[in-house]
């Protein structure tokens, strides 16, 4: 048999965040991957999450479900317990092995918030949802295929349809850049928080994966991001 210790080495080198909390929610042990998982979603929302599909008996189970946070997403979770003073969770990691590589195609250089103002009209101008906006007006024109922009915003405002209110921010990420063809170019986004939770739909992830954007669901609002080519 090996030792405590490899198996403890075993799992501090997964791919997969492993948590280990006392009966009340306590952090008694996680690996590098929980760690880093941290700086996306807290301790007690992540045991919240456990103890929602935790095993009715002692032993375990997994479940195959869909999470999202930050850039990492998961296709399956492992809960056990042997006891009543501990409780385990595992998230599966969904690696990409094929990535398409981002081409400057098929774009036009445009004023990103004159298509956010139409896709604005076009979806919310006949509900009751109230629109505030945050701009960062020093973004310049950028290279975009304007189609598939403009999609990925109908579908995203989509979402927020039934929001009362919705609040729309865009500005420049500081310290980050995307690289395409081994040229680096700076990253904006853009928010929209409502008044309540929004969960990002297949629809949209389908649709900016066509645009070269990428999406994030963070504490209940979506986040788009995509390069600043000039």
């Amino acid at each position: 048999m090996y030792s405590d210790n490899f198996y403890k080495s075993f799992i501090n080198e997964s791919i997969n965040p492993f948590i280990l909390f006392n009966n009340e929610g306590k952090l008694l042990d996680f690996n590098y991957e929980a760690e880093i998982l941290f700086n996306s979603i807290s301790p007690k929302e992540i045991f919240e999450l456990t103890l929602k599909h935790s095993p009715y008996n002692f032993g375990f189970e997994r479940k195959y479900i869909h999470l999202k946070y930050a850039k990492m997403k998961y296709y399956a979770i492992l809960i056990g317990y042997l006891d009543d003073e501990h409780i385990a969770i595992e998230l599966y990691k969904q690696v990409d092995i094929e990535k398409e590589v981002a081409k400057i195609e098929d774009v036009q250089q445009t004023n990103i918030f004159s298509l956010i103002d139409i896709a604005k009209n076009t979806n919310f101008d006949f509900t009751k949802t109230t629109i505030t906006g945050e701009y960062d007006t020093s973004i310049p024109e950028i290279k975009v295929n304007i189609n598939n922009f403009l999609l990925t915003l109908n579908e995203c405002f989509k979402l927020f349809i039934e929001s009362k209110q919705v609040k729309i921010s865009v500005h420049v990420k500081v310290g980050e850049y995307e690289v395409i063809d081994a040229k680096r170019y700076s990253i904006a986004y853009i928010k929209c928080k409502a008044n309540t939770p929004i969960e990002a739909s297949h629809n949209l992830e389908r649709q900016a994966l066509k645009s070269h954007i990428n999406v994030f669901e963070i504490n209940g609002y979506i986040k788009l991001e995509f390069p600043m080519i000039l």
